[in-house]
């Protein structure tokens, strides 16, 4: 697995929960009982996995709400974010990319990608 990282710069936090609300349309959230039993300090998912609908084709399987309330930015110099680890996983075909529905990982040999979104407000 790789990782990536972009940067989401957004106005305020209406449009901050808007990403949000859009990337949770498009995932699935969590990891399977099998990943969940991997290496040793591997961190425990936010959420179990729900692939209700079919044709998600993203996975989240990291938050970190650095907007929350609770969250003691005194150790961040007051920075704050919303960091997302979201997963994609991909097959190529003569020269062409095609993102695959998370229900046909298993039955594909796609490769996987861990990409990091970073969502700050421009007023930091």
């Amino acid at each position: 697995t790789d990782l990536v990282r972009c940067t989401v710069i957004a106005e305020d936090l209406r449009q901050v929960n808007a990403l949000m609300a859009l990337l949770e349309a498009r995932s699935v959230v969590g990891l399977t009982g099998a990943e969940k039993r991997g290496g040793e300090g591997d961190e425990a998912p936010m959420l179990e996995l729900d692939n209700s609908d079919g044709d998600r084709i993203l996975r989240i399987t990291a938050i970190k709400n650095r907007f929350d309330e609770s969250y003691d930015d005194s150790k961040t110099g007051g920075y704050r974010d919303l960091s997302l680890n979201i997963e994609v996983g991909w097959t190529m075909q003569e020269g062409l990319v095609s993102f695959e529905k998370v229900r046909d990982w298993g039955l594909l040999e796609c490769q996987r990608h861990i990409c990091e979104i970073q969502v700050r407000l421009r007023s930091q």
